[in-house]
């Protein structure tokens, strides 16, 4: 959803920030197998098949449109309410109430109408910060989850701000939501702050981000996709061609951590903790970094930190970058229409040196929706069905209604069976609905060519490198002082790779870092290790 950058600020971080007690600047713990009290009790919907299931925790694909659609609410879930909602969105502004016919529709469907505030999701984190600070929050709002990393003291304030869900939510209690209850415990635990289920989770697909290829122009020049880290930099010096504006790479330094095998965060080996800075394999992929910048090798553009790397890439002028796995399905969104032989691809996963990558796995929940503290409860229950509405998974009625809208008008079904927007469509139909609730993950993008097989033969293969986290099932409030830390640190890295500063300054950097809330984060997350009888 175009937040590659702010994975890239906060990929030290675990999602949400809940805890058993404690807060201001020390951190705090739980495990999130003593929160089953808090959730639903998971009750899976049998929905359509999936032609490609997922291995190793990855998501289900499915090659095609089901032939008829299921009614998964067969109720209208609202009563007439009106409610306010807020969520960012990562495309131009829609029409709103009132000039909108799709919002006109997917209101009806819900018999309640939600009325939309979008913030721009690339500076989503700045309108978050003032909307917690005033406590002016709507009915009905989503907050991605590397926002809440972001906003100080959110464990306290999502108290005083949003409902408790947990009477409404809790056990068999969310038996009266299906939809709801059909969504992962693990991303139910995620939404639990301080005792009590506040939000409504968005599961999320294991990994956020990777590196994205031209296949079409790699297939033209009759080149092989990388099998690794040396291929992929001579790759790079055989396309790259600055002459013609073509240039090989963008940035993909997250994704080459993994490759050289560093941690996500922690690695937990002979009874002491290191951290990614610390490891020989997260300084290996800095310098190989640093080798692809100064090899010249990377578009100008990216070098000065520009944030067009999707139009470089969709454009022909690099070839290989880094990018949040929704890219690609945007990419063709886009671009297919004008250029109907374009083609990406994940760049198959792979190790250094004959070793196995170290994939990141994401965190379980990635958006929380919470729900307006000092509402009547019965409002807190008609909202909660039409989040249930928006909950519904791909194969059903609700999904393709909230997702494209009424057929006919704003969007046809193909010869496959798949909906294409039409003019009308393109105008409307927008995000708003999809980032009411969340829903099982899966990969359905069938109207794009070859998109579902390729996404699914590559995630089926890369989830079984998935870390193995000592902390897998914590949640954990980080220390503020170890937070800031990372900061600095990771600036300093930026300039590094970019040949701003010497490799030599890294020792420097690193000992900074230490001293500065390195090493009170490893004293801290050894005190969660054995409290959770993890050492």
């Amino acid at each position: 959803m175009g937040a590659s950058t702010a994975a890239a600020l906060t990929a030290g971080t675990l999602s949400s920030c809940g805890s058993t007690g404690g807060g201001g600047g020390g951190g705090s713990a739980s495990e999130a197998t003593t929160l089953d009290d808090l959730i639903p009790t998971h009750i899976p919907f049998e929905g359509v098949a999936p032609d490609i299931p997922g291995q190793h925790g990855a998501p289900d694909g499915f090659t095609s449109y089901p032939g008829s659609f299921i009614t998964a609410v067969p109720e209208t879930p609202g009563r007439g309410g009106e409610y306010t909602a807020m969520a960012p969105l990562w495309s131009p502004l829609p029409p709103g109430l009132g000039n909108n016919s799709f919002f006109d529709y997917v209101n009806g469907r819900l018999g309640a109408t939600i009325e939309f505030n979008f913030q721009d999701g690339n500076t989503v984190i700045d309108k978050m910060n003032a909307v917690v600070a005033g406590r002016d929050v709507a009915d009905i709002t989503m907050f991605p989850d590397w926002v809440i990393n972001l906003i100080p003291q959110f464990n306290r304030a999502v108290g005083e701000l949003f409902e408790d869900l947990t009477p409404h939510l809790a056990g068999d209690a969310a038996a009266a939501y299906p939809m709801l209850a059909n969504l992962d415990s693990d991303a139910w635990r995620w939404n639990v702050f301080n005792g009590k289920l506040q939000g409504v989770p968005w599961p999320a697909e294991p990994f956020g981000n990777w590196v994205l290829y031209r296949r079409d122009l790699l297939e033209e020049y009759g080149i092989e996709p990388p099998t690794s880290p040396d291929e992929l930099f001579a790759i790079g010096e055989e396309l790259n061609d600055p002459d013609h504006n073509r240039w090989a790479f963008g940035d993909f330094n997250l994704s080459m951590r993994q490759i050289f095998g560093a941690p996500k965060q922690w690695r937990y080996e002979g009874g002491e903790l290191i951290h990614m800075f610390e490891t020989d394999e997260w300084r290996a992929s800095v310098e190989y970094m640093r080798k692809v910048f100064d090899a010249g090798l990377v578009h100008p553009d990216i070098v000065a930190k520009g944030d067009n790397a999707k139009e470089l890439l969709n454009s022909g002028q690099i070839l290989f970058n880094q990018d949040g796995l929704g890219a690609w399905h945007e990419a063709y969104m886009g671009v297919l229409g004008d250029n109907p032989d374009f083609r990406l691809d994940l760049m198959p996963v792979f190790g250094a040196g004959g070793n196995d990558p170290v994939m990141h796995r994401g965190d379980p929940s990635a958006q929380s929706v919470f729900v307006r503290r000092g509402m009547e409860p019965e409002q807190v229950e008609e909202i909660l069905g039409l989040i249930n509405f928006c909950a519904a998974p791909f194969g059903t009625r609700e999904y393709m209604d909230y997702r494209y809208g009424e057929e006919g008008v704003h969007h046809e079904l193909n010869a496959d069976g798949a909906p294409e927007l039409t003019e009308l469509g393109h105008a409307e139909v927008n995000d708003g609905y999809y980032f009411v609730s969340g829903r099982p993950q899966a990969v359905t993008e069938s109207q794009y060519p070859d998109f579902v097989q390729w996404k699914c033969d590559w995630y089926n293969h890369a989830a079984q490198f998935a870390e193995e986290d000592p902390f897998a099932g914590i949640r954990i409030q980080r220390p503020e002082r170890f937070s800031g830390a990372e900061t600095p640190m990771t600036d300093k890295v930026e300039d590094i790779i970019r040949g701003r500063e010497d490799l030599g300054a890294l020792d420097q950097a690193i000992a900074d870092w230490r001293r500065d809330g390195g090493d009170q984060g490893r004293e801290f997350y050894m005190e969660v290790l054995q409290e959770h009888g993890r050492d």
